[in-house]
């Protein structure tokens, strides 16, 4: 399937056909990632982070411990 590059305002843009959406499971007003790369771009649909994967680097760390007293003594 091909498509034409075209004026959209001071911008470009590209019609992304229905059975494209459809096989994407893309919807109107989703996020979507641009990443580009040697010879093209990607578009991909944008995850939506939960809390839980946001704080998994803080919530499941390994050895670390809060000590108030030594918080204390830095300032």
């Amino acid at each position: 399937m091909t498509a034409k590059i075209r004026q959209w305002g001071n911008s470009a843009g590209v019609r992304i056909p229905k059975e494209i959406m459809v096989l994407c499971n893309l919807n109107l007003n989703d996020d979507l990632e641009m990443i580009s790369f040697e010879g093209g771009i990607k578009l991909q649909k944008k995850e939506m982070k939960t809390f839980v994967d946001v704080a998994k680097p803080i919530l499941y760390t390994d050895g670390w411990k809060f000590d108030r007293e030594e918080a204390n003594e830095r300032n």
